[in-house]
């Protein structure tokens, strides 16, 4: 019985030192597929000749979608995605990239359902393989992991067993550079055997190395300027091997990479990656007062009202914290994540929710008054104006309801597609933009259509839907992603005139006295431009040094400053008389939103989950 049980113990140990160094009888194949953009004009014969193909090729043992499956999450690309992936005879699993969360008339909430998560976490003949996506939530920006994503792999990691199991983590984006916390992410997982990220993004078959992690970019799906294509992977005897499949000629090419598996070795090399904060020192008076953490995405601005900071976020959290010490004071549930900053009016809070709801809620106790259920979520900020509440849907409407007791006043009902924006009240009217190419200009009264107004360019990226437009002098002043300032006469919808002297991005605001407005360019400088007459006067330009900037938080001034933030976690104060730099200071390496002042202090909210208030 002893020898026996020798020879049990004997067999274990064996299997577990063959699965900790990644060694494996077994070969294990599978179709590793990326970028498919349904939505263009060849994406989904391009992915349905994907599938055909490898149904019929042998000994394929399951398939990976490594993100931007779309074009976009609205007009039915993601159910087209589902249905011909639905099509094949193996497992498959998927991950969204930044296609699908940028632009999103759910917040990214379609994709999980649809395919029951947004991550996954499989094994595979010994072989882990941990998925999980990563882009500007709703928000344009550089790559991000969110938060709550990056807790989430830590979770899984540390369920492994035995610990040095061979991982692979497949991702959207590179883990470089271009993802904003790249380091962060690299700092948990390379505490484990992982033997390659594997992502898609760059649409061509590139070998990489990510801070001593290989790395490994597959193509794109489509056909567009060649033939489309996706990758066989098959390990075998401690090697991985890569060969492009050709499923239209049927043809596969002579393998391009060829790498050994091997026990990883934690380095760290990825500190390179960690923000310099240095610039916090040449500005000391800038005090970070409290953090509060609150480990889930934040995506907008909070709201500060009786010595309360309120924000909602993407566990589907209300939270209101004391603006005095950042403790929290209390919470209220919705039924999705939150993606919008909320509205106050007297003592009541309005925020809506991808549950397809708008809550109003009593912010002195945190108790709901009233609700009102739309028919799709919702991703659009609410305004409050003369005991009404403004908002857009996800359902092609846009709707006023009675900000005392939610009952709906009037609905738009011809928008094809959804709203994300902030509306603007002025002169009688309700001004808003939407992913359909157009700005809506309807009677606030009633709800009746007086103009729409269309920008020069051609193309649903181009949509003035993201821009809070603001108003001064018979004028509606926008900028959308045509890099274009304009302004718009408020009676009749015209462009009075437009300027691409700065290119600006879907941020800009309004002066104290409504006579400037002030936008950040998408290269280090901050303009300042007039709102008087019927053609563009610079009044001052700052070269504010900031970098590459695309994240849409607005500026704010203020006490005779313009304050603000930037995607790489940057905090600047401008003299709004000539923009010359007060002081600048780094919060951290994530995008951060609109920033809110009173008195000499701020509240910033970031995508990392964090509400930090600043004092100077």
């Amino acid at each position: 019985m002893r020898r026996l049980t020798n020879i049990f113990f004997s067999m274990i140990l064996v299997l577990v030192m063959i699965s900790c160094t990644g060694m494996n009888q077994q070969p294990l194949q599978f179709a590793f597929v990326a970028d498919t953009h349904i939505g263009t004009a060849v994406g989904a014969d391009d992915l349905r000749n994907t599938v055909n193909d490898i149904n019929n090729i042998d000994n394929i043992d399951f398939v990976i979608l490594a993100g931007d499956a779309t074009e976009y999450d609205f007009t039915g690309e993601l159910d087209t995605v589902k249905a011909i992936m639905d099509k094949l005879n193996i497992p498959y699993h998927i991950i969204p990239g930044n296609h699908e969360l940028k632009w999103s008339a759910s917040g990214g909430e379609k994709f999980r359902k649809l395919f029951g998560d947004d991550k996954f976490n499989v094994s595979y003949k010994g072989y882990r393989f941990i998925g999980v996506t990563q882009g500007p939530l709703l928000r344009m920006g550089e790559g991000f992991i969110a938060r709550e994503d990056i807790n989430w792999v830590h979770k899984q990691l540390k369920k492994i067993w035995p610990k040095r199991q061979p991982v692979f983590i497949i991702t959207h984006y590179p883990i470089d550079h271009t993802v904003t916390n790249s380091c962060d992410f690299l700092e948990i997982i390379k505490h484990y055997n992982i033997q390659a990220i594997m992502h898609g993004h760059g649409h061509r078959n590139r070998h990489n190395n990510y801070s001593d992690i290989t790395g490994i970019m597959g193509r794109s799906n489509l056909s567009r300027g060649g033939p489309g294509g996706y990758n066989i992977v098959t390990i075998e005897n401690d090697t991985m091997t890569w060969v492009e499949r050709r499923p239209v000629e049927k043809e596969s090419l002579e393998p391009w990479l060829q790498i050994p598996l091997k026990k990883y070795i934690y380095t760290d090399s990825h500190f390179s990656l960690k923000p310099d904060m240095t610039v916090n020192e040449e500005y000391p008076q800038v005090k970070e007062a409290w953090s509060y953490d609150s480990e889930y995405s934040i995506t907008a601005a909070a709201a500060v009202v009786d010595n309360q900071v309120i924000f909602g976020n993407r566990s589907g959290l209300i939270q209101a914290l004391s603006l005095d010490n950042g403790s929290l004071l209390w919470t209220y549930e919705t039924g999705g994540p939150i993606f919008t900053e909320p509205a106050i009016d007297s003592t009541l809070l309005y925020v809506t929710s991808t549950d397809s709801t708008l809550y109003c809620i009593d912010y002195q106790t945190g108790e709901m008054v009233w609700t009102y259920k739309t028919q799709a979520p919702i991703v659009a900020h609410p305004t409050v104006h003369d005991k009404k509440v403004y908002f857009g849907g996800s359902d092609g409407k846009f709707r006023c309801v009675d900000a005392r007791t939610g009952k709906l006043v009037w609905d738009f009902m011809t928008i094809e597609t959804y709203v994300e924006t902030k509306p603007l009240i002025a002169d009688g009217k309700v001004i808003f933009g939407a992913w359909n190419t157009y700005l809506y200009a309807l009677d606030v009264k009633y709800g009746r259509l007086i103009w729409l107004w269309k920008g020069e360019k051609a193309g649903r990226l181009y949509s003035p839907a993201v821009v809070h437009p603001v108003y001064a002098n018979g004028k509606v002043f926008i900028v959308a992603p045509d890099r274009v300032m304009t302004a718009i006469d408020i009676s009749n919808g015209k462009t009075v005139w437009n300027s691409d002297t700065f290119k600006v991005r879907e941020n800009i605001a309004l002066s104290q006295d409504a006579s400037t407005v002030y936008a950040k360019t998408m290269w280090d400088i901050v303009c300042a431009i007039s709102t008087e007459g019927d053609s563009p006067k610079t009044i001052w330009s700052s070269e504010a040094n900031y970098g590459f900037e695309i994240d849409p938080s607005c500026p704010v001034e203020y006490n005779g400053h313009v304050y603000f933030t930037t995607q790489f976690g940057y905090v600047f104060s401008l003299a709004a008389e000539d923009g010359d730099i007060v002081w600048k200071h780094r919060i951290g390496s994530n995008l951060l939103n609109t920033p809110v002042l009173h008195e000499n202090m701020m509240i910033v909210t970031g995508m990392d989950g964090r509400v930090i208030k600043l004092t100077f």
